[in-house]
């Protein structure tokens, strides 16, 4: 019985590595694939509970800028401007490099190698792979759910969870472009207030 114990436990112990193996791969396929791009845009839908809206965002290294809704975020790789058109606001802040989330930093969005997450397959039908992604610091909570596409990489769907709280990001197109980011310039804001957290 015992020698039947070990064996069923080494069967898993070599899935779940294989697994783990599998998706790593992907996931260095996805930062190959993101890399290629170069400067990129992408244009997504993005829903959490019964509200919805479409985005856009622009990448060049570490600067961005994103437009949802009445919304734009600006940054040029250290400084984050988060401008909100209908209380004629802007926040200012440091940007964290370290963020994975696609509206605090698309820059990263879709990067997961190395040590920082945990990954595991979760599921494919041929064309996607689902990936789950925990973070290997036991302190940050959540589950991130990456699907792309099995053979090219490509970023199709991100899935943030934590507690009841559900995000989903479908990318709806996303292609290399020629040309910088849009820069936030305070003069364009004339008459918003800015509050400053740095």
């Amino acid at each position: 019985m015992r020698k039947i114990f070990l064996a069923c436990v080494a069967v898993m112990v070599a899935t779940v590595t294989m697994a783990d193996e599998r998706s790593e791969a992907m996931l260095r396929r996805v930062a190959e694939y993101v890399k290629a791009l170069g400067a990129y845009e992408a244009e997504f839908a993005v829903s959490a509970g019964e509200y919805s809206t479409t985005g856009r965002y622009v990448v060049d290294g570490d600067a961005y800028h994103i437009v949802v809704d009445r919304a734009e975020v600006y940054s040029d790789g250290r400084v984050r401007y988060e401008v909100d058109h209908e209380r004629q606001e802007i926040n200012v802040d440091e940007m964290d490099l370290k963020s994975r989330n696609i509206m605090d930093n698309p820059t990263r969005c879709f990067d997961f190698v190395g040590a920082e997450y945990r990954s595991e397959w979760v599921s494919e039908d041929g064309r996607v792979v689902t990936l789950h992604l925990r973070s290997a610091d036991e302190t940050v909570e959540g589950d991130i759910y990456l699907t792309v596409g099995q053979a090219s990489g490509q970023p199709e769907k991100i899935v943030y969870v934590l507690y009841d709280d559900r995000i989903e990001v479908d990318v709806k197109k996303i292609e290399s472009r020629k040309g910088g980011v849009k820069s936030f310039r305070e003069a364009d804001f004339r008459g918003y207030d800015i509050v400053d957290f740095r």
